[in-house]
């Protein structure tokens, strides 16, 4: 926990819209400070990477028990506009982030900052002037893909995935030009490498572990790996039982076998805390996530000794144990991410 004092406490990615949306939808207000902010106080977090749209239109589900779904735009628009209200009705407990400075400033007024992502460019269309529209509401990170192909590319669930469509390979460009870091997470590898050849950026891989250890498609290659680091990205590290351990129920030393993996084949400047662990979700939600694609029967299950973000300590004690120094447990909670967002945002 003196670590964590030390330095801003970061995660890559987070999914509180899900429980946010259902919540408000239903006249609930000020959900995240009620229901998740004393779990990421434990944690002792300082920022989160909340996706708030994207390929998967949050508010589809919920408002007005409508039969028709909410086209990805007006969600992720709804997505946006309910993390503001969230922290104007937080107490002054949570702020947007919308430059690195205002992480600092959270930490001493003793707040979260939240970071606005999208999780899939499907918001788009085929209209990239939205982007701007966007970056002016606060979003600070795009996922290109979700598990499926959108008009940008193929994602990781496709059977026989390709890369980045012209459009997509636009939307990298400008997309950067903006000041924007873009997330490959979810992408398809062909896409993974356009990016990285099109990018004059780095990227993020927000909530990804290494085939090398389990091969899932979700997984990344030790060369992709490799590619990321190699020009200053960063990965995070997924806490989901099914990408931690091939067989057999996760613990928390397969999760530190990934971070020493991507360490070694990274290097240390380049790890990070996913976890995309989905903590306190709408159950019928999980149940509904990855319904129709080959990930269809995921069990949200994850490693004994970090089944909540609350647990974060134990990855940090757990990395000490190893023989991670001081200063490198510092990046991987923080410093890493501090410095992509610093290189990418300056715009």
């Amino acid at each position: 926990m003196a670590l964590h004092r030390r330095v801003p406490v970061i995660l890559a990615h987070t999914d509180y819209i899900a429980d946010v949306a259902d919540r408000r939808t239903r006249g609930e207000r000020a959900v995240l400070a009620r229901r998740h902010l004393s779990i990421l106080r434990r944690a002792g977090v300082d920022a989160v990477c909340e996706h708030v749209g994207g390929d998967l239109p949050y508010f589809s589900r919920f408002p007005f028990r409508s039969a028709y779904p909410v086209e990805p735009l007006l969600s992720a628009l709804r997505g946006v506009e309910a993390m503001q209200a969230e922290a104007e009705e937080s107490g002054a407990t949570l702020r947007i982030v919308r430059r690195v400075a205002d992480i600092a400033r959270a930490r001493r007024a003793g707040q979260v900052g939240l970071i606005l992502c999208l999780e899939g460019g499907m918001p788009l269309g085929d209209d990239l002037t939205l982007l701007r529209v966007f970056h002016r509401l606060g979003i600070r990170i795009i996922g290109l893909t979700w598990n499926h192909r959108n008009q940008l590319g193929d994602g990781v669930g496709e059977r026989r995935p390709g890369g980045l469509s012209d459009l997509g390979k636009v939307a990298v460009r400008e997309i950067h030009r903006l000041g924007i870091l873009i997330d490959v997470s979810h992408l398809a590898e062909p896409g993974c490498w356009d990016a990285l050849e099109v990018s004059r950026d780095p990227l993020i891989a927000s909530h990804s572990n290494c085939q090398a250890l389990v091969p899932h498609p979700r997984n990344l290659e030790d060369d992709l790996i490799r590619g990321i680091a190699g020009k200053g990205g960063v990965i995070g590290i997924h806490a989901l039982g099914m990408f931690v351990r091939r067989r057999g129920r996760a613990r928390l030393d397969d999760l530190l076998d990934h971070l020493d993996h991507l360490r070694e084949v990274a290097g240390p400047a380049h790890v990070a805390i996913g976890p995309d662990l989905l903590e306190r979700w709408p159950a019928r939600m999980l149940g509904e996530l990855w319904r129709g694609t080959p990930f269809g029967q995921t069990r949200f299950v994850y490693p004994t000794g970090f089944r909540s973000v609350a647990d974060l300590p134990n990855v940090t004690a757990g990395l000490l144990r190893r023989g991670w120094s001081d200063g490198e447990v510092e990046g991987v909670l923080g410093g890493n991410l501090i410095r992509l967002f610093t290189k990418v945002w300056r715009r």
